[in-house]
């Protein structure tokens, strides 16, 4: 497999995983009812989503290249 094919199946599964993340932390803001289990993680969320697209930015670049 080509080194951009492998790359548009990473930003793939990237793209996935981002999408979880955001299904999750919907859920848990609509169905806790504790503040601090909401604040938790939704900063744990916001992390993961942070890391995740900073790598599809990266790989975006290098395919463009």
């Amino acid at each position: 497999m080509g080194k951009k094919k492998q790359l548009y199946n990473l930003r793939m599964g990237i793209s996935i995983k981002s999408e979880r993340i955001k299904f999750l932390l919907k859920n848990i803001i609509l169905n806790s009812e504790n503040t601090v289990e909401i604040e938790a993680m939704a900063s744990l969320a916001s992390e993961e989503n942070n890391r995740i697209s900073k790598m599809s930015e990266k790989i975006g670049r290098i395919l463009k290249h």
